[in-house]
């Protein structure tokens, strides 16, 4: 049953700059003309906790079809339109999946001035990256400059690459704390995901400011999902600071009905309660438990001891002060994550994301902590982008830095999948 509540590497040293750019034509084992490298073996879907690892053909990498491609709108967020790269583009980021970072850097400096329209502003952004990555911390400054100049828009920032190798402080036990949002739309197939998220929040010990305000649409599978999980959290103790809460309460209430007994609507009770529980609200608690058992002629679950007993009103100020000091500032987005340098790659390479793929109809694959893609790991990619969309998956490749961004284009891999650029 499902509803609808509104029924409608580390840094390096700065390097001198070769004085004049030569022309990088990628490496043997992925030769960039019309003959294209050999078809990529079949990828491998990995094994899950109940499942053994099953094999499927994938489609033969073919380079000689890969269409022409390019970034849409001015936002410069999500590249899938139908422009193609600049040679000076194209030479850099081959330059780069071939690790040859200072001829990349090379070729794009020696091209800035020159480069028009939608190639000149992808052109400074590849060189931004590329001064990052070598850690020319002045040339990237200066190039900043220019930017402003240039563009008359703000430049990228510098990011302080030691402060990034720091671990991350705990976070406090308050407002501004790890945060997580229930999507809008919670359904069966995609709920357990949604819920480990929340759960690798609760690992450290603090209290985690989970958010029900955005849910308009649940079903039974999921509600009795939040509710097993639920009895897990108490158990380890989970500290939450709860926000939405009463408004999904109220959504429940429109969804159950005293002396309806229907099957599929028993979790919505139950999830109600554990809402009631979590709030503080004790009368409305026990005045729903009677009613559920009444309803269900079963034992309705029992108020927590320990939990301390607020009011409405005590609830209602409190949640708007959570909202107030610490409102959310980014969401918690669901993705399978790659992390490090992506070189030589294999079928192994790309087996848990098609695990991950399994229990998702839209896959969300994170690159932001990959510092570069080589050439024949994009064509993999390829193959196994192609093999997910092929069973009706809606694949979103993000926060990848403009060199990979590149080389995806090149290999034609925003034409079967969007790309969403690092902010």
């Amino acid at each position: 049953m499902v509803f609808s509540f509104f029924k409608k590497k580390d840094a390096e040293a700065d390097l001198p700059m070769p004085p004049t750019p030569r022309l990088v034509k990628p490496k043997p084992i992925a030769p960039a003309t019309g003959e294209g490298p050999e078809t990529a073996p079949p990828a491998a879907v990995a094994a899950t906790d109940d499942e053994p690892v099953k094999r499927e053909d994938l489609p033969a990498l073919d380079f000689t079809t890969i269409g022409p491609s390019t970034l849409s709108a001015p936002q410069i967020e999500v590249a899938e339109s139908s422009d193609v790269l600049s040679p000076a583009m194209e030479q850099a980021a081959i330059a780069f999946a071939n690790d040859q970072i200072d001829d990349a850097i090379a070729i794009l400096a020696a091209d800035i001035q020159d480069a028009h329209g939608r190639h000149a502003l992808d052109t400074w952004l590849m060189l931004f990256d590329l001064y990052q990555m070598r850690n020319r911390h002045a040339e990237f400054d200066e190039l900043a400059l220019q930017f402003v100049v240039a563009f008359e828009r703000s430049a990228p920032v510098w990011r302080d690459v030691d402060a990034d190798k720091k671990p991350a402080p705990a976070p406090a036990a308050k407002a501004g704390g790890p945060y997580f949002l229930f999507p809008s739309k919670l359904a069966a197939s995609d709920i357990e995901a949604s819920l480990d998220q929340l759960e690798k929040h609760l690992a450290a010990g603090v209290a985690v400011r989970v958010d029900f305000g955005r849910i308009e649409e649940l079903d039974s599978g999921s509600a009795q999902a939040i509710v097993a999980r639920w009895a897990k959290f108490k158990k380890k103790k989970a500290k939450f600071q709860p926000s939405g809460g009463p408004a999904l309460a109220e959504k429940l209430k429109a969804r159950i009905e005293v002396m309806r007994r229907v099957d599929d609507e028993a979790p919505f009770w139950l999830l109600l309660l554990e809402i009631y529980q979590l709030l503080g609200l004790h009368d409305d608690f026990e005045n729903t438990a009677v009613d559920y058992a009444v309803t269900y002629e079963v034992s309705p679950p029992s108020w927590d001891a320990n939990a301390k007993t607020k009011t409405v009103a005590e609830v209602a100020a409190e949640e708007a002060k959570l909202r107030a000091e610490a409102p959310p500032a980014e969401l918690v987005q669901d993705a399978y994550r790659f992390e490090g340098v992506i070189v030589s790659a294999t079928e192994a390479t790309f087996a848990p994301l098609f695990a991950y793929a399994d229990k998702h109809n839209e896959v969300r694959v994170d690159f932001s902590h990959v510092p570069r893609v080589d050439f024949v790991s994009a064509g993999m990619l390829m193959n196994t982008v192609v093999a997910l969309t092929a069973q009706s998956k809606q694949v979103t490749l993000v926060g990848a830095n403009e060199l990979i961004v590149a080389l995806f284009r090149i290999m034609g891999i925003n034409e079967v999948a969007s790309i969403v650029r690092r902010k």
